[in-house]
């Protein structure tokens, strides 16, 4: 059991949770994953550990509300527990050596960019994050990448905050202004890091996207998170979940990605009228 020793509402359908959990914050590298069950019965669910402090013991997940597992994660407070907390999994995010590098975080991905951009930070690389949400509303850790970032281009999908456009619009302004990155780095959805690697192999610039498929086990064996990189099977849980973005085929990736929309929304709905009887 592992108790949460502090949940904040970051936006209405993103909450971020502080966890007691001292051997997972120990190993914790940014990049990595826990699979956590909110209770004994739900569901294994795959998250990107947010940040961690060892000294303290603890780890930092950010969900959006998607679906009934998170829904029931949602569920649970301050001072309660959750089931299950396994990690830290996958392969850490290969940061050293990068002397400057764009970080591109898009919606709630920007929860699994953000370690990334302050790890990078604490090793002297020169940080330029891009961030983007749809509107004002949905900004999250906008405090946190201004910390971690030597510059930050804020942007959002209507211009209610920061500037209107799409993050490969201010990417590319980056690099015509003549910033030359070792590495781009883009976390988000996958339609997001599709345009972004199509932008960077233009500019031939190394482009690294964190993948978050289907997953069950975490360990390689169920194979439900499958992806084709470079024309051969990879899984995101132990060969990733970073892999190079030009030789991600995003298509299949997208495809795959909503086989099981109708049995999730059928399963959000359950779960809301599961939790409406509760409540009377």
């Amino acid at each position: 059991m592992f108790k949460i020793l502090k949940k904040e509402e970051l936006n209405p359908t993103v909450t971020k949770m502080v966890v007691d959990a001292p051997l997972i914050a120990k190993k914790a590298q940014p990049g990595q994953f826990i699979i956590f069950r909110a209770k004994e019965d739900s569901e294994r669910i795959p998250l990107t550990i947010a940040d961690y402090d060892a000294n303290a013991g603890t780890v930092t997940i950010i969900f959006q509300i998607v679906g009934f597992g998170t829904m029931e994660l949602n569920t649970l407070n301050e001072g309660e527990c959750i089931h299950d907390l396994v990690g830290p999994l996958g392969r850490p995010s290969e940061v050293e050596g990068l002397k400057k590098v764009a970080v591109v975080g898009g919606g709630v991905g920007c929860a699994i960019a953000y370690p990334i951009a302050k790890k990078l930070h604490e090793l002297g690389c020169e940080v330029h994050s891009v961030v983007g949400f749809r509107n004002k509303d949905l900004v999250i850790l906008e405090d946190e990448f201004n910390s971690a970032s030597d510059k930050v281009c804020m942007m959002t999908d209507d211009g209610s905050y920061g500037e209107k456009g799409l993050v490969t619009n201010a990417l590319e302004k980056l690099i015509k202004d003549g910033n030359e990155y070792d590495e781009v780095i883009a976390i988000g959805p996958l339609v997001m890091m599709k345009f972004v690697c199509k932008l960077t192999k233009e500019y031939n610039i190394k482009t690294i996207v964190s993948m978050n498929p289907i997953m069950i086990d975490g360990t390689g064996m169920c194979g439900g998170c499958r992806i084709t990189v470079g024309g051969e099977t990879k899984f995101a849980c132990v060969d990733g979940p970073d892999f190079d973005g030009h030789q991600v085929d995003f298509d299949e990736a997208m495809h795959r990605g909503t086989m099981y929309k109708e049995f999730e929304q059928h399963a959000r709905e359950q779960g809301c009228n599961l939790f409406k009887k509760e409540v009377k």
